[in-house]
């Protein structure tokens, strides 16, 4: 009976015969040596549920005794904490900063969402200038995106100043500055 045990990403790849089977990693709770030269993988699922390996009958990968195979079988699963999405603390740190950075991209976007003008000049009847900021923006401050609405012959034209959304016009200057 020959037992290839191959360090397969995420799992154990196990073949026993011809016979393949797949143990997660993450499901190892506990790799040690029981009996001679049986190696005992605890899956946490009770004792019906473990895994026993006779380190006389693996071929892959070579070992000199059951301790050594026991540590090559240990280094399988502790090389895995560097692949993506294996639950480490480490790896969970990382992806909880990745979310507050994201949710901080979240909250800048939504700050800049054109929802409803700040400010409507419609002292023109036929412009309009609508003035997205953020409340309380002054208006002699460069924090304003202006959109200017056009109507000619029941035509309504919309254009950006500077052709663009960003937040960086003064509003007190809407009448003066290009749209495109």
């Amino acid at each position: 009976m020959a037992t290839v045990i191959e360090n397969n990403g995420a799992s154990l790849k196990i073949t026993e015969d011809g016979a393949t089977r797949f143990v997660l990693k993450n499901q190892i709770r506990e790799v040690e040596v029981v009996r001679d030269t049986i190696i005992k993988l605890d899956i946490g699922q009770g004792a019906l549920n473990n895994i026993f390996i006779d380190q006389a009958s693996v071929t892959a990968p070579a070992s000199t005794g059951v301790e050594d195979l026991r540590d090559q079988l240990m280094g399988f699963i502790q090389t895995s904490t560097s692949i993506v999405g294996f639950a480490t603390e480490l790896n969970q740190n990382k992806e909880l900063e990745t979310l507050k950075s994201l949710q901080t991209t979240i909250n800048a976007l939504n700050e800049k969402m054109f929802i409803d003008p700040i400010l409507i000049d419609e002292s023109n009847p036929n412009v309009i200038y609508n003035g997205y900021a953020l409340p309380g923006a002054k208006a002699a401050e460069p924090v304003w995106a202006i959109q200017k609405v056009t109507k000619v012959k029941g035509v309504l034209t919309y254009q950006w100043a500077a052709g663009n959304k960003t937040f960086d016009k003064i509003w007190n200057n809407r009448t003066a500055l290009i749209y495109s």
